[in-house]
Parts: structure tokens; C-alpha cells; sequence
């Protein structure tokens, strides 16, 4: 059986629970606490290309709250978890352990980064950012 989507951020959430002081979720929290970070669900553009028998990927971001504003520390928190390697790394703790996420998927590559300033989250602003991961899993 294919894994389903809220398996995969949950998987995604469990990897990112491996940063530490992190706070990890599997879904869009409705009050964040910075520092957080949560995979969104994913838009999926065509369901016969992306979710066919065999391989598939799913394209999906990952949001990263650093601060309730846009301070040094925030900045500071938010180029550590963009930078390739170190101990608050996104991107290592996602490929350099686990890429299949306890063997949910088959593999999983961090695309890209993109800064988003202050992000508005319910009624609150936030520095954060956003991470583009390809997700590749088998299908049923």
C-alpha cells in the first residue's frame, strides 16, 4: 500500500525533531512558538502523473519559524537552519541521515531555500522561511 501524505509529514516532522531546541510539527500549528518548523501540505498538480502505480514524487515545502519579529537573532537562527551542513542544518538533518523517513519513501532531496521575511500566521508575524524537498515514494 502507497504511503499516504500525512504519513510523509509526519516523517518529515520526525527528521526535523532531530535539530535541537526545534519545534517540530506535522501539520501548521495554529499558535507557533518560534523556534518552529512543520511541512505544508502539498499541491499536487496532476494526481495521474504524481500518484501513478510505481514512483512518484510530491513536492513539499517546509516552513521555518525563527522569531515573532525581524531581529538579529531571529536572522541569525533562520541562516543556521539554510546553511548545507551543521547542527541546525534543514537540509542535513533531512539527507544526512534518514532520506526514506523510517522507510516511508524511497528518497527525499532538499531543493531549495527561499527567506520569506516576516510571514503572517494567523494574526501574528514571523521571520521565517521556506524549504523545497522532493519527495520520492513508491506507489501502490
Amino acid at each position: 500500500m502507497a504511503t499516504t501524505i500525512a504519513q510523509i509529514m509526519t516523517g518529515l516532522k520526525d527528521r526535523l525533531g532531530s535539530i535541537a531546541g526545534l519545534r517540530a510539527f506535522d501539520y501548521a500549528p495554529d499558535n507557533p512558538v518560534p523556534p518552529c518548523a512543520f511541512p505544508l501540505v502539498p499541491a499536487i498538480p496532476s494526481y495521474r502523473e504524481a500518484m501513478k502505480r510505481g514512483t512518484y514524487i510530491i513536492p513539499f515545502r517546509i516552513a521555518v519559524l525563527t522569531s515573532g519579529q525581524l531581529d538579529r537573532t531571529g536572522q541569525k537562527a533562520l541562516a543556521g537552519y539554510a546553511d548545507a551542513t551543521g547542527p541546525t542544518s534543514i537540509r542535513a538533518a533531512l539527507e544526512d541521515t534518514d532520506r526514506t523517513l523510517g522507510a516511508l519513501v524511497n528518497d527525499l532531496v532538499v531543493d531549495s531555500f527561499e527567506p520569506s521575511g516576516l510571514e503572517d500566521v494567523g494574526l501574528a508575524g514571523y521571520l521565517g522561511g521556506t524549504f523545497s524537498v522532493r519527495v520520492i515514494a513508491q506507489g501502490g
